[in-house]
């Protein structure tokens, strides 16, 4: 496996990038085309759905600049699977004001094949 904070680091990433065809293109490097992320509430399936999910949660937190996400250096995996902790940071104050948990797995080229997301705080 690659560097397992880097991923996380670019998972991230896809959260807070304001450009639709640029995020588009990172949903697609980092996940399989069949992928599927799932929380409590919401389930997402390929790269369709990925998008539309990942710009409503973008246009709720990020877009109107209250809020940027951000990766902790914590970043563990073996045998395919990678869990790692995030934050949703307050961009004013800097002020952590939730934190998350990814579970990842990844296919035989290192992307994303499933991703269970929890909010732990």
């Amino acid at each position: 496996m690659n560097d397992l904070n880097d991923l996380a680091r670019r998972y991230v990433a896809v959260w807070n990038e304001p450009d639709a065809a640029v995020r588009r293109e990172m949903i697609a490097q980092l996940f399989a085309p069949g992928a599927a992320h799932y929380t409590p509430s919401v389930e997402a399936h390929g790269h369709a759905e990925l998008e539309v999910r990942i710009a409503t949660s973008y246009g709720t937190w990020v877009a109107p600049g209250g809020y940027v996400f951000r990766a902790v250096e914590n970043a563990d995996g073996h045998h395919g699977a990678v869990r790692f902790n995030w934050e949703m940071v307050q961009t004013a104050s800097g002020e952590v004001d939730s934190v998350g948990f990814d579970f990842l797995t990844l296919d035989e080229n290192g992307r994303i094949r499933t991703d269970h997301q929890f909010i732990e705080s």
